[in-house]
């Protein structure tokens, strides 16, 4: 006798509703990732989205896969596409400080009344009569679903799809995409996608489709991610840069934002954007959390890095942006990250920046106390403190004596500095 017990709908009040979703299998909350991810790949994805009638193309979509740069390429296509009045629908991951976040219908998040209208859509789908229990979605699963269902209930549009972790194995490869993209590769979640980069490059390279293009943006491992769309009869084009985009800059948006222009231009139905357009829809581009300057005051410099090459990226422009100060720095990690790796690049540092710890707000969080301790082991002092919100006040301290403050380290932390910074 099955001991499946039915799904219920999903509540009409916010407070309860993350509960519900809690129910589901969320592969961001476990520690240490589950291997049976691979095994369910977007099967279970694919059945939802066929029993609600959503399979049938919406729009032009583009995908995107990566370690590093995949949420701000597609904020970056999302802003080019509406410059030009174009319609869109865009899904990120993970979110800053609301669920919400991770669906942008025209360039703004569901709303509460259009997330729960959409989840009770999908309920009586949710799984497969025949065999309930072996077709529940994981929490991926239906939060791709719930995309696919509010962009077409938004009318056709351009479908702009951040890849969740790896690539064809993810919940959003359930739909197959016009045009592909691969980001900087960098080392995590090596457990399920590979112990190095280029084990995790052709496996996030495997997203590339037959006939279809495949943009890749230029890096060290580049010619593993064409060697496999190759293989795949895909139609690789190497990125390295757009002469469009204005040199001040920084280098890993000129590679986002250039990848963003050529996957754009590749599909027909698309004009060359010319360098006035580019100029002016970097204007409108907003990227929270990376690179970030909050003005405050006090002034904040705010990134969710938190793999080896993105913290190198934090710290060359930190190094800048602190100028004669030595600078404080507020840091907090998920355990699951290569930590060690991720943190040399502070080494490098002279003089080395106050180093504050904190512990994200995360089931896979690192406890600050470890963290400082990392820190000590390379030859870094830091501190460790007993929240964020204490955190939060050492940088202000410092702050008022004219020293240059960020924090970085997780996206989860980000989202919290970002409700409680001061804004003006």
């Amino acid at each position: 006798m099955s001991s499946f017990t039915p799904i219920p709908p999903p509540p009409v009040d916010l407070q309860e509703l993350d509960s519900w979703l809690g129910s589901f299998t969320n592969w961001e909350k476990q520690v240490p990732l589950s291997s049976d991810r691979r095994n369910l790949g977007p099967t279970r994805c694919r059945g939802l989205l066929e029993r609600s009638d959503l399979l049938c193309p919406m729009g032009p979509s583009i995908q995107v896969a990566g370690t590093k740069g995949k949420g701000s390429t597609i904020l970056w296509m999302e802003t080019l596409l509406r410059q030009r009045g174009l319609p869109t629908a865009a899904m990120l991951s993970p979110h800053l400080s609301s669920i919400r976040e991770r669906i942008r219908i025209d360039g703004s998040e569901l709303t509460e009344r259009s997330l729960i209208e959409g989840l009770g859509n999908l309920h009586p789908h949710l799984c497969d009569p025949a065999d309930a229990e072996n077709s529940i979605p994981t929490f991926f699963d239906l939060w791709t679903a719930l995309f696919f269902e509010r962009a077409k209930n938004a009318g056709d549009r351009y479908l702009l799809v951040e890849v969740g972790m790896g690539g064809p194995l993810d919940s959003t490869s359930a739909i197959h995409h016009d045009v592909g993209i691969l980001t900087t590769v960098d080392l995590d979640h090596r457990p399920i996608l590979g112990e190095t980069i280029p084990e995790i490059t052709r496996e996030k390279a495997a997203i590339s489709r037959r006939g279809k293009p495949f943009i890749i943006a230029d890096g060290d491992h580049a010619d593993i991610a064409m060697e496999v769309a190759t293989s795949r009869h895909a139609k690789p084009i190497l990125i390295a840069d757009d002469d469009r985009i204005p040199s001040d800059v920084l280098p890993p948006q000129r590679r986002n934002g250039a990848c963003a222009l050529a996957a754009l231009e590749s599909l027909p139905q698309i004009d060359r954007w010319s360098p006035i357009e580019v100029k002016q829809a970097i204007s409108d581009l907003h990227l929270p959390a990376r690179l970030e300057i909050i003005n405050g005051p006090p002034a904040l410099l705010l990134d969710g890095a938190h793999t080896p090459l993105s913290l190198k990226a934090f710290v060359d422009r930190f190094e800048t942006y602190r100028g004669c100060s030595c600078g404080t720095v507020l840091i907090g990690m998920l355990a699951d990250k290569q930590i060690k790796l991720s943190l040399a690049a502070f080494t490098r540092l002279d003089p080395p920046p106050r180093i504050i710890t904190v512990t994200p707000p995360s089931s896979r969080a690192l406890p600050a106390g470890e963290l400082s301790v990392i820190f000590h082991q390379m030859g870094l002092e830091a501190q460790p403190t007993d929240s964020i919100s204490v955190g939060l006040e050492w940088l202000k301290k410092r702050a008022a004596t004219s020293e240059a403050v960020a924090a970085t380290g997780s996206m989860y932390l980000a989202g919290v500095i970002r409700q409680h910074w001061p804004t003006g």
